[in-house]
């Protein structure tokens, strides 16, 4: 039995992390996405930068393709949405950077 601890909250979605195996669950929306830690790093990479492309026409057209870890399986979102994910999974990267760092002074 998994022991989750919050990493992120909010109206968009969650972030949790098992304590044990450390396999992160991701809510955004409807979807909910499983990673291991170098899937959520590469995850939010990519975020990052589908973000950071401001070429999109409509800012109410879901117009960006965000490949998932599952083959052939994608996210179709908004601007203001993959902005919003951006946010979400940059907060909980910095915060899994923090405790990697307490983890290995201890």
């Amino acid at each position: 039995m998994c022991n989750y601890q919050t990493l992120y909250h909010g109206n968009t979605g969650y972030v949790i992390r098992c304590q044990q195996c450390k396999g992160l669950q991701l809510a955004f929306g409807t979807t909910v996405i499983s990673f291991n830690l170098e899937e959520f790093e590469c995850f939010t990479k990519m975020v990052t930068r589908l973000a950071d492309d401001h070429k999109y026409e409509s800012e109410n057209e879901k117009a960006i393709c965000l490949p998932l870890p599952a083959d052939h399986v994608m996210m179709l979102l908004t601007p203001g949405e993959i902005t919003s994910l951006a946010r979400m999974t940059a907060e909980v990267q910095a915060l899994l950077t923090t405790y990697e760092i307490l983890e290995s002074a201890s």
